[in-house]
Protein backbone atom coordinates (compact mmCIF):
# COMPACT_ATOMS: atom_id res chain seq x y z
CA UNK A 1 0.00 0.00 0.00
CA UNK A 2 2.95 2.81 0.99
CA UNK A 3 4.78 1.66 -2.66
CA UNK A 4 1.32 2.45 -4.18
CA UNK A 5 0.53 5.40 -2.12
CA UNK A 6 4.38 6.91 -1.98
CA UNK A 7 4.32 6.92 -6.48
CA UNK A 8 0.87 8.64 -6.44
CA UNK A 9 2.25 11.52 -4.65
CA UNK A 10 5.32 11.10 -6.28
CA UNK A 11 3.26 11.85 -9.87
CA UNK A 12 1.62 14.57 -8.45
CA UNK A 13 5.08 15.28 -7.77
CA UNK A 14 6.31 15.20 -11.63
CA UNK A 15 3.21 16.82 -13.10
CA UNK A 16 3.66 20.11 -10.89
CA UNK A 17 7.30 19.90 -11.82
CA UNK A 18 5.99 20.04 -15.50
CA UNK A 19 3.89 22.79 -14.57
CA UNK A 20 6.43 24.90 -13.03
CA UNK A 21 8.50 24.47 -16.60
CA UNK A 22 5.65 26.48 -18.29
CA UNK A 23 5.39 29.68 -15.84
CA UNK A 24 6.63 32.57 -17.55
CA UNK A 25 7.23 34.69 -13.93
CA UNK A 26 10.48 33.09 -12.23
CA UNK A 27 8.78 33.75 -9.09
CA UNK A 28 5.73 31.10 -9.80
CA UNK A 29 8.35 28.62 -11.34
CA UNK A 30 10.33 28.87 -7.95
CA UNK A 31 6.72 28.57 -6.26
CA UNK A 32 6.16 25.14 -8.20
CA UNK A 33 9.53 23.91 -7.71
CA UNK A 34 8.88 24.24 -4.24
CA UNK A 35 5.50 22.31 -4.39
CA UNK A 36 6.82 19.76 -6.18
CA UNK A 37 9.96 19.53 -3.89
CA UNK A 38 7.78 19.06 -0.71
CA UNK A 39 5.79 16.64 -2.20
CA UNK A 40 8.93 14.64 -3.70
CA UNK A 41 10.14 14.91 0.12
CA UNK A 42 6.95 13.04 1.29
CA UNK A 43 7.28 10.59 -1.89
CA UNK A 44 10.50 9.22 -0.67
CA UNK A 45 9.67 9.23 2.76
CA UNK A 46 6.71 7.07 2.39
CA UNK A 47 9.11 4.85 0.43
CA UNK A 48 11.42 4.55 2.92
CA UNK A 49 14.34 5.44 0.08
CA UNK A 50 16.02 7.63 2.96
CA UNK A 51 19.05 8.96 0.42
CA UNK A 52 16.24 10.25 -1.78
CA UNK A 53 14.28 11.91 0.91
CA UNK A 54 17.41 13.72 2.40
CA UNK A 55 19.02 14.87 -0.79
CA UNK A 56 15.43 16.38 -1.67
CA UNK A 57 15.56 17.83 1.74
CA UNK A 58 18.59 19.61 1.54
CA UNK A 59 17.86 20.17 -2.18
CA UNK A 60 15.06 22.53 -1.17
CA UNK A 61 17.24 24.46 1.16
CA UNK A 62 20.05 24.75 -2.04
CA UNK A 63 17.37 26.14 -4.08
CA UNK A 64 16.45 28.94 -1.51
CA UNK A 65 20.09 29.80 -1.03
CA UNK A 66 20.98 29.43 -4.97
CA UNK A 67 17.49 32.04 -5.61
CA UNK A 68 18.77 34.14 -2.55
CA UNK A 69 22.55 34.49 -3.30
CA UNK A 70 21.73 37.23 -5.72
CA UNK A 71 20.51 39.13 -3.44
CA UNK A 72 23.08 37.93 -0.71
CA UNK A 73 26.51 38.20 -2.25
CA UNK A 74 27.70 36.61 1.34
CA UNK A 75 25.66 33.17 0.20
CA UNK A 76 27.93 33.31 -3.01
CA UNK A 77 30.67 32.45 -1.09
CA UNK A 78 32.61 29.05 -1.79
CA UNK A 79 32.21 28.48 1.53
CA UNK A 80 28.72 27.95 1.23
CA UNK A 81 29.24 25.63 -1.63
CA UNK A 82 31.63 23.59 -0.03
CA UNK A 83 29.38 23.19 3.16
CA UNK A 84 26.25 21.67 1.31
CA UNK A 85 28.64 19.49 -0.19
CA UNK A 86 29.73 18.58 3.14
CA UNK A 87 25.95 18.14 4.25
CA UNK A 88 25.48 15.71 0.77
CA UNK A 89 28.60 13.68 1.99
CA UNK A 90 27.07 13.24 5.70
CA UNK A 91 23.84 12.47 4.72
CA UNK A 92 24.88 10.25 2.70
CA UNK A 93 26.84 8.22 4.49
CA UNK A 94 24.12 8.39 7.12
CA UNK A 95 21.47 6.71 5.14
CA UNK A 96 23.85 4.53 2.95
CA UNK A 97 21.99 1.40 2.22
CA UNK A 98 23.83 -0.03 -0.82
CA UNK A 99 25.82 1.36 -3.89
CA UNK A 100 22.53 2.62 -5.39
CA UNK A 101 21.90 4.99 -2.28
CA UNK A 102 24.60 6.99 -3.44
CA UNK A 103 23.25 7.63 -6.76
CA UNK A 104 20.88 10.57 -5.91
CA UNK A 105 23.74 11.91 -3.30
CA UNK A 106 26.49 11.74 -5.98
CA UNK A 107 23.94 13.40 -8.85
CA UNK A 108 22.49 16.06 -5.74
CA UNK A 109 26.90 17.32 -5.64
CA UNK A 110 26.94 17.01 -9.18
CA UNK A 111 24.51 19.61 -10.26
CA UNK A 112 25.15 21.49 -7.31
CA UNK A 113 28.82 21.66 -8.14
CA UNK A 114 27.81 22.66 -11.84
CA UNK A 115 24.86 24.80 -11.26
CA UNK A 116 27.07 27.34 -8.81
CA UNK A 117 28.24 29.54 -11.07
CA UNK A 118 27.82 27.07 -14.25
CA UNK A 119 26.33 29.02 -17.12
CA UNK A 120 22.83 27.20 -19.00
CA UNK A 121 24.74 24.99 -21.14
CA UNK A 122 26.73 23.79 -18.09
CA UNK A 123 23.40 23.91 -16.06
CA UNK A 124 21.93 21.36 -19.15
CA UNK A 125 24.86 19.17 -19.37
CA UNK A 126 24.97 18.70 -15.44
CA UNK A 127 20.88 17.86 -15.16
CA UNK A 128 21.04 15.20 -18.02
CA UNK A 129 24.18 13.61 -16.08
CA UNK A 130 22.17 13.97 -12.47
CA UNK A 131 19.07 12.34 -14.25
CA UNK A 132 20.24 9.05 -15.17
CA UNK A 133 21.77 8.82 -11.77
CA UNK A 134 18.45 9.49 -10.07
CA UNK A 135 16.75 7.26 -12.78
CA UNK A 136 19.16 4.31 -11.10
CA UNK A 137 18.10 4.90 -7.86
CA UNK A 138 14.46 5.22 -8.29
CA UNK A 139 14.78 1.91 -10.61
CA UNK A 140 16.62 0.39 -7.24
CA UNK A 141 13.72 2.42 -4.70
CA UNK A 142 10.82 1.20 -6.98
CA UNK A 143 9.81 4.82 -7.83
CA UNK A 144 7.69 4.38 -10.08
CA UNK A 145 6.45 8.22 -10.63
CA UNK A 146 10.35 9.03 -9.98
CA UNK A 147 11.51 6.86 -13.27
CA UNK A 148 8.46 8.11 -15.43
CA UNK A 149 9.91 11.52 -14.53
CA UNK A 150 13.19 11.20 -14.87
CA UNK A 151 13.00 8.92 -18.38
CA UNK A 152 10.62 12.20 -19.83
CA UNK A 153 13.33 14.56 -17.57
CA UNK A 154 16.70 12.71 -19.97
CA UNK A 155 14.73 12.78 -23.04
CA UNK A 156 14.10 16.14 -23.03
CA UNK A 157 17.27 17.38 -21.33
CA UNK A 158 19.12 15.78 -24.39
CA UNK A 159 16.92 17.25 -27.06
CA UNK A 160 17.98 20.46 -25.03
CA UNK A 161 21.43 19.87 -25.26
CA UNK A 162 21.24 18.78 -29.22
CA UNK A 163 19.28 21.79 -30.22
CA UNK A 164 22.06 24.00 -28.34
CA UNK A 165 24.17 21.80 -29.92
CA UNK A 166 22.84 23.02 -33.64
CA UNK A 167 22.70 26.65 -32.94
CA UNK A 168 26.32 26.18 -31.60
CA UNK A 169 27.42 24.96 -35.14
CA UNK A 170 25.19 27.50 -36.66
CA UNK A 171 26.56 30.27 -34.73
CA UNK A 172 30.15 29.03 -35.92
CA UNK A 173 29.60 28.51 -39.83
CA UNK A 174 27.83 32.21 -39.58
CA UNK A 175 31.13 33.25 -38.07
CA UNK A 176 33.20 31.42 -41.08
CA UNK A 177 31.15 32.66 -43.92
CA UNK A 178 31.60 36.60 -42.67
CA UNK A 179 35.39 35.84 -42.83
Amino acid sequence: MNLIVANIIGGIAFIVTLIAYHRKIKKKIFENMIIANVLDVIHYLVLGAYSGFITKVVALIRNFVIVKKEKFKWLSSKLVLVLFIIIYVITGYMTYTNIWSICCILAAIIYLIWCWNGNELQVKKAAFYCYSLWLIYNISVQSYAGITSNVVSIISTYIALMNERKKIKASNKKKQNRK
